[in-house]
């Protein structure tokens, strides 16, 4: 899913990963102790995360995960979720809740349906993979991945010709589908009464490569942790 800040974020970059090998090489008499539980998600956009354990924080419903070299907030987007990524155009977004979504093609915003993972795969400028069972945090959910292929004359949030628009946030903005990206997406239709949605995009040329990376992340959440 393409968020409204990687139009304008220049991301990462040669400074951060400095920062990042500083970060990791700093140590105290309350390392033990910062590590038995979750550091608290950096609230701007472009931090670097040191490896372990973070909590959402606001975010809700909340949760923790881990994250190992290399990882930085990209965008965050409070309440409705946030990007971490890595050095280049590779990340994962965690959409909270999905309440509205664009009428395929247009600039309508109508109530996003219960069957949300039925609503992508029938949507008719997405190209789908069969959707697959998979479990985050204990939760079920599916998974299936997607190429966007948008008509020459669409206009919307995201600009046009080669992006479509999918959901609207509580800020009024759009996230949307952007070519050539490709993306994993992961819909837990229940999460304490929430539709969770983690997407995990990078470029075709990247995506064999940093998808079971992104995953590894994924499969680290706990529904709950603070």
């Amino acid at each position: 899913m393409y968020r409204p800040a990687l139009m304008r974020l220049a991301f990462l970059g040669v400074g951060v990963s400095m920062m990042m090998l500083a970060l990791s090489g700093c140590g105290g008499g309350s390392a033990q102790e910062e590590e038995a539980k979750p550091r608290p998600l950096p609230a701007e956009d472009g931090q670097p995360l040191r490896p372990g354990e973070y909590s959402s924080g606001e975010y809700n419903p909340s949760f923790s995960f881990e994250v190992g070299k290399g990882w930085s907030t990209l965008e965050m987007l409070p309440p409705d979720g946030f990007a971490i990524g890595k050095q280049g155009e590779r990340w994962i977004g965690f959409t909270m809740f999905v309440e509205e979504v664009f009428k395929p093609g247009t600039q309508k915003v109508v109530k996003a349906p219960e069957d949300l993972v039925g609503w992508f795969q029938d949507h008719p400028y997405l190209k789908t993979s069969k959707p697959e069972p998979v479990t985050v945090g204990g939760i079920k959910g599916e998974r299936f991945d997607l190429v966007v292929e948008a008509p020459e004359d669409y206009y919307g949030q995201c600009g046009s010709a080669d992006c479509m628009d999918m959901w609207m946030l509580s800020t009024g903005e759009a996230l949307w589908f952007k070519e050539p990206f490709k993306t994993r997406l992961v819909i837990l239709e229940d999460v304490k009464g929430n539709t969770v949605v983690i997407d995990i995009d990078a470029l075709p040329s990247e995506f064999d490569e940093f998808v079971p990376e992104a995953e590894k992340v994924v499969d680290t959440v706990k529904w709950g942790g603070s």
